[in-house]
Parts: structure tokens; sequence; C-alpha cells
């Protein structure tokens, strides 16, 4: 006989739960309280949104709030099961999803048909009832709660860290499973988990729950998710700064740096796609940071 399938959700206790998504090993937070329940992230197929409905329900919360922490396809679509519930996200949240309102559905409907279900309900992008960005409190009884803008990974990204329990619920960062996936130059995302470094050095930060993979336990290993991620980016933005100067074109530099051996610590190992989109981000960065220096030479 088999050995049963582990389980979707883990219980942090005092209300926290984590429920995993079969879709990329996507984590969904609830913050479970009869006054008050907090929605993280709510996905990915429609089978897996009626789990975190129903988990909803039983907790007979008053309130129900939504946070979304950024506007990629996979973190958008739960809405329709909370249709009275107020949401928070980035206040570039509403242009984010006007713009991709295509692919995020086109991505839902080809994703999730892969994995067996089928997407029916559509999508409509929508404003945030609370936009909220830079550093930001907030307290919905009786979770207080503390907003940081998290760019680097996607302009619309904020984490979200619980003080009383020293929680943070990370975005799609500090992943087990994936390398930070750039959309700005590494120093932008670098800066982004030096502001968590603080936090974690003086035990602010004891659980991590990443946006897709296992959750982080206790302060060394919290660490040592940020300790690698900010040794990938140094190591990926010194490199491909060294490969500009030298005028390498792109695709040069990319079979330089394409050996895999920035993204080692990794497990499992994570796409050479990735690794590539994350070498051209930072190429054309370093070419623009590199333009003026060569005028004046």
């Amino acid at each position: 006989m088999s050995p049963p399938a582990p389980s979707a959700w883990t219980d942090l206790g005092n209300g926290v739960r984590v429920r995993q998504s079969v879709a990329f090993a996507m984590n969904s937070t609830l913050l479970l309280h009869p006054d008050h329940a907090l929605v993280v992230d709510p996905g990915v197929l429609p089978s897996e949104l009626d789990d975190l409905a129903s988990a909803v329900q039983a907790s007979g919360a008053a309130e129900v709030t939504l946070f979304l922490t950024h506007a990629h396809w996979d973190h958008v679509l739960g809405r329709p099961w909370w249709p009275g519930a107020r949401v928070i996200a980035h206040d570039r949240f509403a242009a984010g999803v006007r713009a991709h309102r295509e692919d995020i559905l086109a991505r839902a409907r080809e994703g999730l048909q892969t994995l067996g279900e089928t997407w029916e309900r559509g999508f409509e992008p929508f404003r945030p009832h609370s936009e909220v960005s830079g550093l930001h409190f907030m307290k919905l009884d009786p979770w207080p709660l503390v907003f940081r803008d998290a760019p680097g990974h996607h302009d619309t990204q904020l984490s979200l860290h619980l003080p009383d329990r020293r929680i943070l619920i990370a975005a799609d960062m500090l992943s087990d499973r994936e390398l930070p996936i750039l959309s700005r130059p590494c120093a932008v995302y670098r800066r982004t988990l030096e502001e968590l470094l603080p936090l974690a050095n003086n035990g602010a930060i004891e659980t991590l729950i990443p946006g897709h993979g296992a959750i982080a336990r206790g302060q060394e290993e919290v660490l040592a998710r940020l300790d690698r991620d900010l040794a990938y980016l140094y190591a990926l933005e010194t490199e491909v700064r060294a490969a500009v100067r030298e005028g390498l074109p792109i695709e040069q530099a990319k079979q330089r740096l394409g050996s895999m051996e920035h993204a080692l610590g990794h497990s499992p190992q994570p796409t050479l796609d990735d690794h590539l989109a994350n070498v051209e981000v930072e190429y054309q960065a370093a070419v623009t940071a590199e333009a003026p220096r060569a005028r004046k030479r």
C-alpha cells in the first residue's frame, strides 16, 4: 500500500492555516478568528478555492478581508469566492491587473486545464478597497498587520508581517524551490530582502511563508533563505556587470553565465529559463548604467 498523500493544509496555530495548491506549490494563508478572517492569495484551482471558502465559513468569521500580495495571475483569481469581501492590495495593483487582463485570463484557463480543472469564472480587473504602499500598519481585530513594499519580483508586490506571531508572508520571495525571479535589477530585489534582515536577525521572523514552496521554520532557516537569495543576486549583479564592461553582447553574456552555478543552493534545481531571464533583466540595467560612464571616457 502506498503512503497517504501529504495534507494540503498546514496549521501554524493561533488561527493561522496555510493551504498549498497543486499548481506551482502556491501557498494561500488564512488568518481565522470569529471577529475577522484575512485570506491571503486565495488560489489556485476552483476545487482548492472551494476548500478555502469552506474553512473560512467554518471559522464563523463576522468579517472577511482578502489580501492579494501582487498582480500575477495565480494570486488574483480568488475574489469571486468572497464577492462581498474588502480587498487590500498595492496602490499599483489596479493598473497592473487592468493592463494584463487578457494574459491573466489566458493563463488561468491554460494553466488549470493542464491540472484537470477548468476556469469558468472569467476575470475582470478591479480596484482594491484599501490601496497601500511603502511601510503601512493596519489593525483588523485581532490581527495587527505590517505591509511592506517588496519590489524586485513585481512592482505591485507587498509582504505582510504579523509581528505578534513572528510570521512573514513573503509573497513570491524566499522560496525553497524557486530562484529570485526578477522584473527589476538585482539591486532593487536586494534592497527588498536587506530590509527584512534586521527583522530576521532580531527574532521578529520565526516562520516564513513563501508564495511557493515549503514554509521556513525557525530563525536559522529563515536567515538561510535570505542569505542564499542575497548571495545569488549579488553574484548575478557582479558577473553580469563585468560582462557588460567587457563589451560582451547579451547572447555571449548568457552563454557565460548560463551554467547554473549562480543557482547553486536552490533545491530542487531551478529552471535554466528563469536564470537566463534574470541575466537579461540585469544585463539591460547594466547597459543603461554603463552608458553615461562610457560617454565620459
